[in-house]
C-alpha cells in the first residue's frame, strides 16, 4: 500500500474536488480470516494510508457517499442515507459458461484468459451504450482480478441517480435470456425490427464475434448436440421441426462451421424468423449484467488495484478501446511479480545487474496507473470547468446589476 497502491489518485477520484465527499464515503475492508469491516471513512489520504498500513486488508470495497460520516454510524441519532455513488456494472464470466464450447475447460483463471473475448464484447457494447445513448463521459473499466470486469461511471449525473433510475438504465441495456431448460419460449426483448441500440450492438460488435469466435473458435456448431441445442432456441415448435428436418442431411453435417451457420440463418429467414436469428447471436454474445450490483446506490464494489485473494492478480483498469487486446494473464500482474519487481534481491542470482526498485509509476502497474490518471484528470478538468462557468455567471450577474443601477 505504501509503494504500489496509487492512493493519491484514488482519493482524488473519490473526493471529486471536495474533502466532504471523501470523508462521507464508505470504505469496507476484508481482513485475513474473512473478517469484514464496514462503514469505514477517512477525511484525508494520510488517514486512509495509516489505516491501510495498520490493517493490511486483503480487499477494499467502495460504497456510497452518505449524509454523515459512515465511521460515526454507531453514535448517530438519524440513520445513514446514501446521497450519491458512481453508477457501476459487474459482468462475470460465470454467466457465460452455458454458451461455452471447446474453450470451457480449465481453471477459472485459465477459462477467463481463453474466453476473454466475451468480456471484450461486453465492455464495448456497454461502453458504447453509456456514451452514445446516455451521454456519460467519465467511465473506467477494471479487470476484476479473476474472471470478470467492473465499470465505474463517474459523471455527476450518474452519481446522483436514484435507485429507480439505475434500474431503468440496466433494464434498457439488458436482454433476458432463457436457460437451456426453458429454451424455445418467446424472446420479447429481441424484436423485428430490432431496437436501434441492439441493432447497433449486433452490427458493430456481436455479429462478427459470433461468427469468428463462437462458431469458429468455440465450435458451437461442431457436434450434432450443439446444433440441436442452438435450434432449441427457435420459439415456434413447428418451425423448429421443419428447420431441423431440412438440416438433417449428410451435406450439412459435413459442412464447415461457417457454412452451417449460413445455412441455419437462411432456413430461419425462410420461416420469417429474423428475430430468432438475432436472438441466437445475442444469446451467445451479449453482455450478462448483474442487476443487483447496479440498481442499489449502497451496494459495495471492489476497489481498483486490490489483489484478488484467489488468483493473486491485481484488479487493473484498462481502456475500453483496448478491450480486445487486453490480456488478463499478461496485463494484470500478480502480487508475486510485483514483490519481485520491488525487491531486486528477490530476482534470480543469474541476473547480472538487478534493476533498481520500482513503483506503480514505472513498473508492471504503469499502464493501469496511466488509465486511472487519465480518468481522474478528466473528472478534475470537468470540475474546474464547472467552477469557472459558475464564477463567470456570478460576474455576469454582478455586471448586470451594476449596469441597471448606473
Amino acid at each position: 500500500y505504501t509503494r504500489l497502491f496509487p492512493l493519491d489518485l484514488i482519493t482524488r477520484w473519490l473526493a471529486y474536488g471536495s474533502p466532504l465527499l471523501l470523508s462521507h464515503r464508505e470504505l469496507s475492508f476484508t481482513l485475513e480470516g474473512d473478517i469484514y469491516l464496514r462503514y469505514r471513512s477517512f477525511s484525508t489520504t494520510a488517514d486512509l494510508l495509516r489505516e491501510l498500513k495498520t490493517r493490511t486488508p486483503v480487499k477494499i470495497d467502495f460504497g456510497a457517499v452518505y449524509n454523515e460520516q459512515p465511521k460515526d454510524k454507531a453514535t448517530l441519532v438519524s440513520p445513514l442515507v446514501p446521497q450519491q455513488k458512481e453508477l457501476v456494472f459487474d459482468i462475470d464470466m460465470t454467466d457465460y459458461e452455458p454458451v461455452m464450447g471447446d474453450l470451457a475447460e480449465g481453471s477459472a483463471v485459465e477459462q477467463c484468459d481463453k474466453n476473454w473475448g466475451y468480456m471484450a464484447v461486453a465492455v464495448k457494447v456497454v461502453d458504447q451504450m453509456l456514451r452514445e445513448d446516455f451521454g456519460f463521459r467519465n467511465i473506467m473499466w477494471v479487470y476484476s482480478g479473476r474472471r470478470g470486469v467492473h465499470a465505474w461511471v463517474a459523471d455527476e449525473q450518474a452519481r446522483l441517480l436514484p435507485n429507480d433510475a439505475r434500474v431503468a438504465i440496466v433494464e434498457y441495456m439488458q436482454i433476458r435470456f432463457q436457460s437451456w431448460e426453458n429454451a424455445g419460449k418467446k424472446h420479447p426483448d429481441v424484436t423485428n425490427p430490432l431496437h436501434p441500440c441492439l441493432f447497433r450492438a449486433k452490427e458493430n460488435i456481436c455479429r462478427a464475434f459470433f461468427e469468428e469466435f463462437v462458431i469458429g473458435k468455440q465450435g458451437m456448431l461442431g457436434t450434432p448436440d450443439r446444433v440441436e441445442k442452438m435450434l432449441s432456441l427457435i420459439p415456434d415448435q413447428g418451425a423448429r421441426e421443419r428447420v431441423g428436418d431440412r438440416l438433417n442431411t449428410n451435406a450439412f453435417l459435413a459442412a464447415s462451421p461457417a457454412d452451417k451457420w449460413r445455412r441455419i440463418e437462411k432456413e430461419l429467414l425462410k420461416e420469417k424468423l429474423r428475430a430468432t436469428v438475432d436472438y441466437i447471436i445475442f444469446h451467445y454474445t451479449y453482455p450478462r449484467l448483474d442487476v443487483n450490483v447496479s440498481k442499489d446506490m449502497g451496494h459495495l464494489l471492489k476497489a481498483p488495484f486490490c489483489v484478488h485473494p484467489k488468483t493473486g492478480r491485481v484488479c487493473v483498469p484498462f481502456n475500453a478501446a483496448e478491450a480486445d487486446s487486453f490480456s488478463p494473464g499478461r496485463d494484470a500482474p500478480t502480487i508475486g511479480l510485483l514483490i519481485a519487481e520491488l525487491d531486486p534481491a528477490a530476482k534470480p542470482e543469474d541476473d547480472e545487474k538487478p534493476s533498481e526498485p520500482v513503483g506503480a509509476e514505472t513498473g508492471k502497474l504503469h499502464r493501469a496507473v496511466e488509465v486511472l490518471k487519465s480518468f481522474v484528470g478528466q473528472i478534475e478538468q470537468e470540475i474546474r470547468s464547472k467552477k469557472q462557468q459558475e464564477n463567470l455567471s456570478v460576474i455576469d450577474q454582478a455586471a448586470a446589476v451594476e449596469f441597471l443601477h448606473a
